[in-house]
């Protein structure tokens, strides 16, 4: 199963609102369409569908931007989530079993 590493999370509004999860593929292949996974507590996962997958240079090398799309209301969960420093589990479906 792939998994993304997420170093940072920030939002961006040109002309669409976007909330970007920036880092690195960690394992596998992650394609616009795919789910990611995350797990807020034992009972409790968060999924939503890639909408985008963008790249950006930095000094440090290139990171992967994995982009999202979301109505005001569901931003300000994902938002309070505070993802950061995390390795998270991508499917090809939000119904998949995680393991």
């Amino acid at each position: 199963m792939p998994k993304f590493h997420v170093r940072d999370t920030f939002e961006m509004a040109t002309g669409r609102k976007l909330y970007v999860m920036v880092g690195h593929v960690v394992e596998g292949l992650i394609r616009a369409g795919m789910f990611v996974n995350v797990p807020c507590n034992a009972a409790l996962n968060m999924t939503a569908r890639i909408h985008s997958i963008e790249f950006a240079r930095r000094f440090s090398g290139e990171e992967v931007g994995l982009c999202f799309e979301f109505e005001p209301e569901v931003l300000e969960l994902w938002r309070n989530l505070s993802i950061a420093n995390e390795t998270l589990e991508i499917s090809d479906g939000p119904c998949e079993a995680m393991t």
